[in-house]
């Protein structure tokens, strides 16, 4: 009797997609930055607002007293949300150094999960540290080459995509 393999086919889409993004992201790289830069402005800007109307709300609240550093964190949000607004050239090192951090992270974490499954003798283990070396290393091109962010969260996002689609053909294996 043939052995049935299981596929988890919203893994498969979801590294397909993720494929389709690192192909716009290599066609429109000054694109990419820019959008980047816009969305972390447009966040630091509602949430400083949210927290500035959080603070009115919450002033006359007899059993909740915001602190006043509430407002320097909402005044400081609203500047900084500004700021990439305007400037999104200027600052688009910085926004790079941040997508390097969370890269950084992301490699270090795929590294420390695929010891945690070579102990356990679960299949994909090696992929995972390839992975995460790459990953590892496209972080710390962003600190490095900042201009180059586009190129490399490309690579990341396409190990990204790679990773989820082996994880969603060999769902037999790695599924209990």
């Amino acid at each position: 009797m043939a052995e049935s393999k299981r596929h988890d086919w919203g893994l498969i889409v979801a590294g397909a997609l993720l494929v389709l993004l690192a192909i716009f992201i290599t066609a429109f790289p000054g694109l990419t930055l820019a959008t980047i830069t816009a969305i972390l402005g447009a966040g630091f800007l509602v949430s400083g607002i949210l927290d500035l109307v959080g603070y009115v709300r919450l002033k006359g609240n007899l059993f909740t007293s915001p602190s006043p550093w509430m407002i320097v964190y909402a005044v400081l949000d609203i500047i900084i949300g500004i700021m990439l607004l305007l400037h999104p050239i200027v600052f688009a090192g910085v926004v790079s150094w941040l997508v390097g951090i969370f890269v950084v992270a992301f490699g270090v974490i795929e590294v420390i999960g695929a010891v945690q499954l070579h102990k356990f003798s679960m299949p994909m283990w090696g992929w995972m540290v390839f992975s995460g070396i790459v990953d590892i290393l496209c972080g710390v091109v962003f600190f490095i080459y900042p201009a180059m962010l586009a190129v490399f969260l490309a690579v990341f996002v396409i190990m990204r995509g790679v990773s989820l689609i082996m994880y969603g053909w060999r769902a037999d294996s790695v599924l209990m």
